[in-house]
């Protein structure tokens, strides 16, 4: 089963029109329906409590962001204009906490394309975090960095594996997206914690039954982090895709200490399917 039904959580910023981008191409190879989502949280719902705030104020506010608002809905048409058929192509405007709304959103489709977060100035509310939304969502997240604007599809996926329960369920989760490639390489770096091989099936064999091109790859991990060895694999053999699970450790620890899920997002050049 192909991909049918494509999200792109759009908030205006550079990475969320790359999103739009990857889900142009994602149109031409599935054929899929391409739907923006804009999810906000109005300032004026934010000064609920504070019955000091005079009514004409909140009044300009809300006139000045449904202004705002109307000017991204015009961005996100002028970024996909021509390039998906009207009968394919919709918008949706929720009101809301943005990560909460989108990850809402997500269990509808296919697959939820989310631009790397960027901090907009001013706009917090309209902020975007693709690890928080794949969390509360348990739907699988492509992220794609800002400058991430290739002409077509890359045909080459990297399915970074340790054999524990995050890595499975992304696995599983890009399935559909893994069958229509021309070479997938699993991609297994020794750190000590890598899951126990098991009689009579292994990675390889899972995803070859499903007719897929499988190539192993198991390079030293030497003096590097676990990210940055999946970082410089990608780079190295020049992937279009990598599908990881996310937060094998809990999000808090991660982003108290540092982890894997975390340096991969925050540095990757190439667009990261995450699922937890």
């Amino acid at each position: 089963m192909a991909i049918k039904n494509i999200l792109v959580a759009y908030n205006g910023s550079e990475s969320s029109d790359a999103a739009v981008h990857s889900a142009v191409l994602a149109h031409d190879k599935y054929g899929a329906h391409v739907t923006g989502l804009f999810a906000h949280a109005s300032a004026t719902s934010r000064l609920g409590r504070y019955t000091w705030v005079p009514d004409t104020v909140r009044q300009t506010l809300d006139e000045l962001e449904a202004d705002a608002h109307a000017g991204i809905g015009e961005r996100f048409t002028a970024a996909i204009a021509g390039r998906v058929p009207e009968d394919r192509l919709h918008w949706i405007e929720s009101g809301g906490e943005s990560d909460a709304t989108v990850a809402d959103y997500a269990r509808m489709y296919d697959l939820t394309i989310v631009g790397r977060r960027d901090v907009l100035q001013g706009s917090r509310r309209l902020e975007l975090h693709p690890d928080r939304i794949a969390m509360r969502s348990g739907r699988p997240v492509l992220v794609v960095p800002r400058d991430y604007r290739p002409e077509r599809i890359h045909e080459h996926a990297v399915l970074a594996w340790d054999g524990h329960r995050t890595a499975t369920r992304a696995m599983n989760d890009a399935m559909q997206i893994l069958e229509t490639k021309q070479k997938v390489t699993v991609l297994s770096i020794d750190d000590g914690e890598r899951g126990r091989a098991l009689e009579g099936i292994d990675v390889a064999t899972a995803l070859a039954r499903h007719g897929i091109d499988v190539e192993m790859a198991e390079p030293p991990l030497g003096k590097k982090s676990v990210g940055q060895a999946i970082l410089d694999f990608c780079d190295e053999e020049g992937a279009g895709l990598l599908v990881m699970g996310a937060y094998e450790h809990s999000m808090f620890r991660e982003e108290l200490l540092g982890g894997v899920t975390r340096f991969v997002l925050e540095n990757a050049k190439l667009p990261i399917l995450i699922s937890h």
